[in-house]
């Protein structure tokens, strides 16, 4: 029995390395169960009774590359320490280790995402997780350092959510930067983004328009 099951596990790896290929190969717009399947040299019913569905698929391909590319770190993130700032810098490190180790694959699921539905849920998926871990972080840090209104939280969220995203680390390292100095960028850029508190805009009132003061004109006393 325990035999079967490394063999099983050997062969659904074998899978998930052939998916992976594929995708940095020419030939990655077709993604399809056939195609894996050939690659990774075994039956399409394999490939099934492995993953059950395309969606199964790519779920397994998502966590086969998290697994290998930091993103198992990610908990210890929570665990350590209390302070939202170092945790907000330490999970920026995270997600830029983890762009960088798999930058091409990343980059071909995302544009074969913007045409298929099925990846394209797949991903809008992970990237809610990392908006989720992002959400506990603020929360944290508007307790510890500003009493921010609802709306200022979500602001801070947004833009949280699009420094840390895949797209803002492939632009950065387009131009050969390394994965030091995009990260020190990066938690630059986040520092700027949450140390500007956001002030109340003051109504402004008008001050009120008094008159023109008119002349008097002086009555000169007739002499008789």
């Amino acid at each position: 029995m325990e035999r079967r099951k490394v063999g099983a596990d050997q062969t659904r790896t074998n899978i998930l390395e052939a998916a992976r290929k594929l995708l940095v190969s020419e030939h990655f717009r077709e993604f399809t169960m056939e195609a894996v399947a050939k690659a990774a040299d075994v039956s399409r019913l394999t490939v099934y009774y492995q993953f059950n569905s395309r969606a199964g698929l790519l779920e397994g391909l998502y966590n086969h590359i998290a697994t290998g590319g930091y993103i198992g770190t990610l908990p210890d993130v929570f665990r350590e320490g209390n302070d939202p700032v170092q945790k907000l810098h330490r999970f920026i490190e995270v997600f830029v280790r983890f762009w960088a180790s798999n930058r091409e694959v990343i980059r071909r699921l995302h544009a074969l995402g913007a045409i298929d539905a099925e990846i394209g849920h797949g991903l809008r998926e992970r990237n809610q997780r990392r908006r989720n871990g992002l959400q506990v972080i603020v929360e944290h840090y508007c307790r510890n350092y500003f009493q921010f209104i609802a709306m200022q939280g979500a602001l801070m969220l947004d833009v949280l959510h699009m420094l840390t995203s895949f797209e803002t680390y492939d632009a950065l390292a387009a131009s050969g930067r390394s994965t030091d100095e995009i990260v020190a960028i990066i938690r630059k850029l986040v520092d700027q983004a949450i140390g500007m508190s956001p002030r109340p805009v003051s109504q402004y009132t008008a001050p009120p328009v008094k008159p023109p003061e008119r002349k008097r004109r002086s009555r000169r006393r007739k002499r008789r």
